[in-house]
Order: C-alpha cells, then structure tokens, then sequence
C-alpha cells in the first residue's frame, strides 16, 4: 500500500481533560507519595518492590497510551492478578477520589498543585524536598506536562465542568462500592481487555499511536493485530473524537482489504484523501495534487486487490499522467511497480526500467523490490539459473544495507520458490526452514516481521512433509499457516496447500470422492492446478476418455511452462494406458521428447527426471529392457535424490522390473541371483509405499515379490509375502486393478 501521508500541515486542538486523564494523574501522585511513606520502606526489597515498580510502570504506560476507562475498568486493571499493586495505595488512591467527589473545587485545586510538584524542576528543589519527583523528559513526565498544561489554560467554568464531569465519572464506582464496601472486591469483576470500552474517548496522541501500531501489525504480523470486526469499533470510536483524522480511514481502508469489502475499502479511501485535503485551508495547489497523484494511486491498488484489472488499469493510467505532468518521479516509479502486475507485454523492459530509475532517484526499496520481481520473471522464461541467483544476491545487499525486513523474508522465500521450480526440493526446503529460523527482530531492528514470505514457507514445508509422508506434521504446519495467517490474500497459500494435502492423500488412499472435493476446491485459488489434479484423478479411475479430453482442452491454453508440462505427461500416461496392452501409441515418445524438451529449455530438472522414467517405462512396454535401464541413469538419481516416497518408490519399482525383464536372456545362475537380488529390493519399494499410505501399491509390490520368490525357488519368503498381501487386504479392503502393468 501507499502511505498517503504526505508531511501536511496539521491542526493540532486543545486536549480535553477527561476525567481518566485526571485519574490516572492522581494515581501518578499517590504512588510516588507511597514510594516515600513509611509502608514501602519496609517491603522486602529483593522480592516485592522491584515488582511492584515494574508493573506499576507498565501499567501507567498502558493507561496513558490506551482510550480512557471507566472508574470500574481502572480499578479492575489494579486489583487484577497481572499486575502487583499495594493495598496501601489502592487505600490512599480511594481515599483521594472519594474526596474530590465530596470536598468540592478547593480541595481539587490544592490536588492539582500537588501534581505539579511531582516535576522535577532543579537540583535544589530535590535537595529541600523529600519526595520523589518526575524527570519531566521521561514518558509519565510529558503526560503530567501536557495534564498540566492543558490545565492552565482552563478558565474557572470550564474547571467546574471538568469537576462536575468528574463526579459523573466517579458515580457508578461509587454505587459498587455501597456493594460491597471492600475495596479490593468492589470493582473485581470479569477480567477485561485493555481495549474493551463503548464510551472510548481517544486524544489525537492515543488515536495517533494506536493507528501506527494497527496498521504496522498489519503490514508485518498480521496475526497480532486486532480482528477486523473490533478493528473497525475501534476506528469508528476514534473518529467520533478525532473526526479529522485521515491515517484512520487509511487504516479503515486496510482493514476492509483483509475481508474483501470493496464498497467500505473505497469509501474509507475517499474520506481519507478528502481528509488530507481538508485539514489545513493553506496547504498549496502542488500538495494538493500529490495527494490526488496518489490517491489515485491507492485506488488502482485496491481495484488490482479484488481483481478489476481493467478499473485498477484506468485508475493507474491517471496516476501515471498527473505523475508525469507533475514531474513526480517517485510516484511515478510506484506507478511503474504496479504496472508490470497488470501487463503482459515487454515486462522484462519495464522492470529494467523501473531499476535503473529507481537507483538513479535513490529510492532503493523500490528498487529492491525490482530486482526481486525481475528474478521472478526470468525465472519462468527460461532464465538461466545461475545469472538469476547472483541477480537476486544484489537485492539481499540493499536489504541488509537498510533493514527492509519484509524484502529479506520475501528473498528468502523467491530462492526456496526458485529452487523448487527447478527440482531442488531439498535445497528448496532448506531455505524456508533458514527463513523461519531467521531472527527478524535482531536484523531489523527490533521490528519482527511475519508477513506472505513466512505463510508460503510454512506452507511449503508442509507440502515437502506431504511427500515425505509425514502427514502428522503437515497437519501441524497447516495449523500454525491458519493461526498466524487468517485473511486473504495471504490464505490462499494455506488453503491451497491444505487442499493439496487432502487430495495426494486420498488419492493414496482411492477415496476418490474425498480426493475430487479437494480438487474442485483447489480451483479456487490455482484454476489450472484444479484442473490438472482432476485429470489425473480420472486417469487413476481409469476413466481415460473424460481424462483424455481433458487433458486436451489443458493444452489449449497458454499455461505457464511447469503446468504445461505436466499436462503433456498426463496426456502420455492416459494414451498409454489406455491402448495397452493391444499396442503402444506412436505418437506417444514423440509427446515425451517434446515435453523433455521443454523441460531442459526452462532448466526444470524434476521434471525432466520424470519424462526420462515415462520414456523407460514406454520401452520397457515396447520389450527393449536393455534401452529402459540406459534411460533410467538420465532420472532415477535425481528422483532418489529430491523426490518424495511416492516417486521414489515408483522409480525403484521400475528399475527392478527393468532389471528383470533384462534377466531374461541370461544363463539361468545369474538370472536367478539377480532375480533374487531385485525381489530384495522390492522392501524399500513396499516401504515408500506404506509411508505415504499407497496400500493399493503395496498390494502390488507383495505381489510382484511373491512371484519372484516363486521364480527362484524361495518359498518361505514367497508364503511370508503371500501372508502380508492377504492381512493388509483385511485390513485395507481397496477395490483396484494393479498397476503394474502400465503405470509407474
């Protein structure tokens, strides 16, 4: 987003003093007065008076930067458990409001010159006074300033109504008190939230505070910051005292983002530009329009967020030309890094472009981010690997430079992308688990940052579990991505990835219902991947005409290079089985060689591993053993190396039948050793299987291995297969044909 603030002037009014305000300077009073008395002295200092000054300090903090309470809730935070306050002080503390209520306009003045003493003014003041006194620069110092302040500026009727004011805010604590008379149970009610009030009344300063905060929240960790419901009763409460505050209907605008209100994000937008404009008559025309450049701006983001690219692409085209009217070259280079999300031509251009402009102008997070989105592209357009990391390298060096903690967790997550892309899943999941052990907080200053770099790491070590078969911790993952990551756009990742996990499993499983529901939701958030998991779904169902037109019309379509791909093997797949064992397609290899192609073009390794077992498995169909076994060094070391249990028992499984079919012609002693050689093998095959919960494969796998058992001779090994094929039918009683004919 574009922060609209643009160093306008700003009118700034007289504070009101609101009864809490004056409550919580009483308080201030009674407890540097209780530090001296004769109580405190006697506490035990190496146990109680460290904590009962450290949460009494960061209790005030919290009471001068949170809206005002209510005489209940005040009282509630201080006999509440979390925080140590002394009887004796609530005594006092009591004591004294009870007495302002009661004593009238005298007393409350000679109180409030109390409170002025409590500033520290000079050296020889300390020396003549025996209490302790405030350094006016601290926090509680400025507070008691600006109390005071504020104060003096009163005239005598408006300090009645201040008092009179206060004897209504002191009335309901006053009736729970005839309650019950204890004053440490009168107000000890339900524990409440610091924020918790229908009657907040919020100065400038709390209002200010609380809309950085919120909207930092927002931007770095969103998980911490406040549901958009009670967000938005919080701003709605804020503008009722500070109805001129524009951040607070930019931060409105933020918070409808995350549940897709279009209608409220526009309106909150448009009165917080109207905002900036209105609240000071002198502001210039120049200024003026900046504000309109860039509330144009935002509002091409926010068409661009729910998907309007063609109002997102009118609303940046005026952004643009009053930009370059204005000859503002920085919102012009914002512009510019919105543009290349909504175009699909020359977008290698605008982002040199971009960069080089940006460096030239200093405006090295946009420039950054260039370079990011550049590596993103080059890597889909067949970008060479090694250019395209050291690229990305650049960007780290200006993300160190200046501390752009959000750039650092988003290159991380660009090279664990990257290196997914190209096959490299282990080097793919090292870097996000380097990601999520990355400590922001020391790196960037102290601001921790939990943003989309984080969710898709998350979510990308899950699906690395996934195919690992540790369903348990996936499930573990999916849970922490959803806690932490509630709200779009940042939860298509998780729910992209959840649905992923259901179907790989229930297609492991042949629940083919559950497996098609996961599908058809995917389609939500990826179309095309929908798309291809239910091909491939029709294909394990052998339904290979419906399967087959599918996988046509996929291909169709421009897809990206990786879908492609994927398509064309489907495509193979469900010719092959569908013709076998009657004969194998022609066209089939020349499919294969085609998406081998591509696949080495864009440096895609996993991939292209996969086409070389596709290719050995035609071959061995077509009875050249001896050819499948040389195709196979081209993708089995790859696969073993970075695939999944699944995959990788599929290969194991096809060089044992490789090899064997390769037995064929041998002299009868070394056909059986190898024979018996490869029926060994099948365990590790069996096992990968179980793993991932392919029963229906280890099925297939027992077998196979009974049968080359039988070959040999072996039959105790063959009645021990024999054995575990017929308990895991009882145990998981699947109605599937074998797979071992065609299928990998």
């Amino acid at each position: 987003m574009i922060n609209p603030k643009e160093n306008l002037p700003k009118k700034v009014d007289r504070e009101i003093i609101t009864p809490h305000r004056l409550t919580v300077a009483i308080l201030l009073k009674e407890f540097f007065k209780f530090r001296t008395s004769d109580i405190y002295l006697v506490l035990p200092l190496e146990k109680i008076r460290p904590r009962h000054v450290q949460d009494f300090c960061i209790l005030i903090l919290k009471l001068i930067q949170n809206p005002d309470l209510t005489l209940l809730e005040l009282r509630n935070l201080l006999v509440s458990d979390k925080y140590t306050v002394h009887k004796h002080l609530l005594k006092e503390f009591d004591k004294v409001l009870d007495n302002v209520n009661s004593k009238g306009m005298r007393y409350f003045l000679d109180l409030i010159d109390e409170v002025r003493r409590l500033i520290l003014r000079d050296m020889d003041t300390v020396r003549k006074t025996s209490h302790l006194q405030i350094n006016k620069s601290s926090v509680v110092g400025y507070y008691i300033r600006r109390f005071l302040l504020n104060f003096d500026k009163l005239t005598f009727s408006e300090v009645t109504a201040v008092l009179q004011s206060f004897k209504r805010y002191y009335e309901p604590f006053k009736r729970a008190h005839q309650v019950n008379p204890d004053p440490l149970m009168a107000c000890k009610y339900k524990e409440i939230s610091d924020w918790n009030s229908d009657k907040d009344q919020w100065s400038r300063r709390q209002a200010e505070l609380f809309i950085a905060s919120q909207a930092a929240l927002l931007s770095n960790n969103e998980g911490k910051a406040l549901n958009p419901k009670e967000l938005q009763f919080h701003i709605r409460n804020l503008l009722k005292s500070n109805p001129d505050l524009a951040e607070a209907h930019f931060l409105s605008y933020l918070n409808y983002l995350r549940v897709k209100e279009f209608c409220g994000a526009v309106h909150s937008l448009h009165h917080c530009f109207d905002r900036m404009n209105l609240t000071d008559n002198r502001n210039s025309g120049d200024e003026k329009n900046k504000a309109y450049r860039f509330a144009a701006l935002n509002l091409a983001v926010l068409h661009y967020q729910m998907e309007h690219r063609e109002e997102a692409f009118a609303a940046l085209k005026e952004a643009i030309t009053m930009a370059q009217e204005a000859n503002d070259n920085v919102c012009l280079q914002h512009a510019l890094s919105w543009l290349y999300c909504l175009i699909n031509t020359n977008k290698d251009k605008l982002l040199e472009h971009s960069i080089l402009k940006s460096l030239d102008l200093n405006l090295t997070y946009i420039m950054s981010l260039g370079i990011q989105s550049f590596v993103q592209y080059a890597g889909v357009t067949s970008g060479n690997p090694k250019q395209i990391f050291e690229t990305i390298t650049k960007s780290d060096i200006v993300n160190c430079q200046h501390s752009y903690g959000d750039l650092i967790s988003a290159s991380y997550a660009h090279k664990s992308s990257l290196w997914l892309f190209y096959g490299k899943t282990e080097m793919s999941s090292l870097w996000s688990q380097l990601l999520l052990h990355l400590n922001m907080e020391t790196a960037v200053l102290g601001k921790s940052f939990c943003g989309e770099p984080l969710c898709l790491s998350i979510c990308n070590l899950a699906n690395y579990f996934t195919l690992q078969g540790e369903y348990s911790l996936t499930n573990s993952l999916i849970s922490l991505a959803k806690e932490h990551f509630p709200n779009e756009p940042v939860s298509n990742s998780w729910i992209l990835c959840e649905n992923l996990f259901v179907f790989i499993r229930s297609l492991h499983n042949c629940h083919w219902f559950e497996a098609e529901t996961a599908a058809q939701k995917i389609s939500v958030v990826d179309p095309w991947e929908s798309k291809l998991r239910l091909t491939e779904l029709l294909l394990y169902r052998k339904d290979y005409s419906e399967a087959h037109q599918r996988a046509t019309e996929i291909l169709k379509h421009k897809l990206r290079i990786d879908y492609q791909i994927r398509a064309m093997i489907l495509l193979a797949e469900i010719q092959c089985n569908s013709s076998f064992p009657e004969s194998v397609p022609p066209g089939i290899i020349s499919l294969l060689n085609s998406s081998l192609v591509y696949a080495n073009d864009f440096h895609l390794n996993y991939l292209s591993s996969i086409v070389h077992l596709h290719l050995a498995n035609v071959q061995l169909l077509l009875g050249m053993p001896g050819q499948a076994l040389e195709l196979l060094e081209g993708g089995l070391v790859h696969i073993l190396t970075h695939g999944g249990h699944f995959d990788r028992a599929r290969a194991v499984l096809l060089y044992v039948k490789c090899v064997v079919a390769n037995a064929g012609h041998k002299p009868e002693g070394e056909r059986n050793k190898i024979i018996l050689e490869a029926a060994k093998m099948l365990d590790d095959v069996r096992s990968g299987f179980e793993k991932v919960e392919a029963f229906s494969r280890v099925k297939d796998v027992l077998y196979l291995q009974a049968r080359l058992y039988n070959e040999v001779g072996a039959n105790s090994e063959r009645n021990k297969c024999a054995l575990d094929y017929r308990l895991l039918e009882e145990d998981h009683p699947v109605q599937s044909e074998s797979y071992l004919l065609t299928f990998l």
